[in-house]
């Protein structure tokens, strides 16, 4: 069993062109081998199903996988199924034919699915003279001018005579040398083109593996259904192997699944890896030889090797011309799976034929409303570089805080690339970071910003509908914000308000930062009475009940004043029943102190006998001093805070 490291890199060859053009014949010629292996195929002569023909190359690290493809009208769907996922075109047209309607079909998709590079084989070169040859070479430079076949070498081949068939192996060699290393988001995907069983074995999908690695034993799903599998066998070139990677042609016999729910269309997946969706987002470029589109217009949608109808919503117009380009959202008539930066193509219903396709920008959008200015916006960040991408899908989260998992998910990107970028958006604070790894996630500044600002509306809408109060219980705050966002969410702003010097926390309770109960000139008259009976007061302060009373105040009117002293920090409210002036608590403070200095600790019972104090008053001051760290209770006596005596 060979080892998928040491296994060859694929350049993967897709044919193209019009049906009895020799494509099949071709492939043969160059390997050996016939890839039409069915008994209808032999027997009409045409290509109906995918056939796959390995070809060695110079470079022992490479060869060449022919991907064959069927040629007639009714048979494009498979078409574009082998060609989604190629790096070369092999496109055949008859010389004794030239151009026709497949060939300029097979073109359209190959242009759509942003093949890179190709070669032209002339076939049937026997059958003509050379002047023939000479002219349709013409009429081909002419008919790729401006595409990506526009440099490719056109090679005059004959099948039958083996005419230029060396010369064609070698363009192939030279186009499978500039074949780069696919880019890998090292996420296991592989979309399937064919479905078998072997005896002995059980259920086999095959495909072009887009992503990632996969081994012996690894559990899957089959998307869209998400149908739940291991990895029994893989076989790469027809061999036994332990794995295989990105860029191969690869069969993975699957465990416990019956042929019956497997299909063309369907990818197999690491699980939780993608996300099932009736939706796609894209750029829909129309062919110049489509006819005009108009908005909800049901058609063909195709992506990977899936097929399914669709109405196209054209989201900043209401009609798409020939030769356009525009955003677009494809509502789809069934679920299908794909990722950003895939290729998609667009036939018409009746009758079949191709009018357009682009790049999906999205894999699961939401539903838009059209000619939204700030969602056509957005559209054109995912569609442009990689901070852009993702400033945008984090965006799309709103109030929600989305994980990095999540965003490499809908981004297609790789995990360093992602993770590099969040961090460079995150120093411009573009966005905004949960300190907190086990809520980590990420914020927009725009939804940051208003759910900040909203907090803090909160915050003095209570503290107005409340003027006799200093704060607002922080779980007041917290049940009016979770009705809308995560709690993690509502941290993070919480955590940010704080350190920006806006709001303030003590304890349970929340305040704007330096907030002052506000007094009308009436109450400053008032409250300058009732601080002078605090401090009148002395040691044996009054009930603030009492005071109200005495002063003849209305409760409601005392209270917004005594919580403008406390405020102010003229009152010191100990406990509810036990408030003192703070110069008056000063002295008092001063006088523990100085206790313990003489008598390293004391109990309340001491201290109400040394200042002649009730209990009720001894109690509150030496338990404030404790809350307040200067003091420290073990067990019924109080020492100084950090004193020797409290470390015994």
């Amino acid at each position: 069993m060979k080892d998928q490291a040491t296994s060859k890199r694929h350049i993967i060859v897709g044919t193209a062109g019009h049906i009895d053009h020799g494509k099949t014949s071709l492939v043969k010629a160059l390997t050996g081998v016939d890839a039409d292996t069915l008994a209808e195929e032999k027997r009409r002569g045409i290509t109906i199903e995918l056939g796959f023909v390995f070809m060695d190359t110079p470079d022992p690290n490479r060869e060449i996988l022919f991907i064959d493809v069927p040629g007639h009208e009714k048979l494009v769907k498979t078409m574009v199924a082998g060609a989604a996922n190629i790096d070369a075109a092999l496109f055949v047209v008859a010389a004794d034919e030239g151009i026709n309607l497949q060939t300029q079909e097979h073109f359209d998709i190959l242009r759509i699915l942003d093949i890179p590079r190709g070669v032209i084989a002339m076939t049937k070169a026997d059958l003509v003279d050379t002047h023939r040859i000479a002219d349709l070479t013409e009429t081909m430079k002419i008919f790729v001018a401006g595409s990506f076949l526009e440099n490719a070498p056109i090679v005059p081949v004959s099948a039958v005579t083996l005419q230029g068939i060396d010369d064609l192996k070698q363009a192939l060699f030279e186009i499978g040398k500039g074949v780069r290393e696919r880019r890998d988001t090292a996420v296991f995907r592989m979309p399937v083109d064919r479905v078998f069983t072997m005896q002995g074995f059980g259920t086999v999908v095959a495909g072009t593996v887009l992503s990632g690695s996969i081994q012996l034993g690894d559990e899957v799903d089959v998307y869209p259904e998400r149908i739940k599998t291991k990895i029994r066998g893989i076989q790469v070139r027809r061999e036994k192997n332990q794995g295989s990677a990105i860029g191969k042609r690869t069969a993975l016999n699957l465990q416990n699944v019956e042929k019956s729910k497997l299909r063309r269309g369907q990818c197999v997946a690491i699980p939780g890896s993608l996300v099932p969706s009736y939706r796609m987002d894209g750029v829909f470029q129309l062919l110049q030889s489509a006819g005009d589109v108009k908005n909800l217009t049901r058609l063909r949608f195709y992506t990977g090797t899936s097929e399914t109808i669709c109405r196209v919503a054209l989201l900043d117009r209401d009609r798409l011309k020939p030769g356009d380009a525009a955003p677009a959202q494809f509502i789809l008539a069934e679920k299908i799976v794909a990722k950003p930066d895939d290729r998609f193509v667009i036939r018409s219903l009746s009758p079949m034929f191709t009018v357009g396709g682009g790049t999906i920008l999205d894999a699961t959008p939401e539903k838009h409303k059209r000619f939204d200015a700030d969602m056509l916006e957005g559209l054109k960040r995912l569609g442009g570089d990689i901070e852009d991408r993702i400033e945008q899908i984090v965006y799309q989260s709103k109030n929600e805080l989305i994980d990095q998992k999540k965003i490499i998910l809908k981004s297609g990107r790789f995990e360093h690339n992602v993770a590099d970028t969040l961090a460079t958006l995150v120093d411009k604070q573009v966005i905004f970071e949960h300190p907190d790894k086990k809520a980590a996630g990420y914020l927009h500044k725009t939804f940051f910003d208003a759910l900040k600002a909203r907090q803090v509306d909160l915050v003095k809408t209570y503290l107005k509908e409340h003027p006799a109060k200093l704060e607002m219980p922080l779980n007041d705050l917290r049940s009016e914000m979770v009705k809308d966002i995560e709690p993690s969410t509502f941290q993070l702003l919480l955590s940010h308000l704080i350190a920006d010097g806006i709001l303030d926390r003590d304890g349970t309770n929340i305040s704007l930062m330096g907030y002052r109960v506000p007094l009308t000139d009436g109450d400053e008259k008032i409250a300058e009475q009732v601080e002078l009976f605090f401090i009148n007061a002395g040691i044996e302060s009054p009930r603030e009940g009492g005071v109200c009373e005495s002063l003849g105040v209305d409760p409601s009117r005392f209270k917004k004043i005594m919580a403008s002293l406390v405020n102010r920090k003229k009152v010191l409210r100990l406990t509810p029943k036990v408030s003192y002036h703070c110069t008056t608590f000063a002295d008092i403070k001063q006088k523990v102190l100085s206790l313990l200095e003489k008598k390293r600790s004391i109990t309340i019972a001491e201290f109400r006998d040394e200042l002649g104090l009730s209990r009720k008053y001894a109690q509150a001051i030496l338990e404030y001093c404790d809350e307040t760290a200067v003091t420290k209770r073990v067990g019924d006596q109080h020492v100084l805070y950090g004193g020797e005596y409290g470390k015994v």
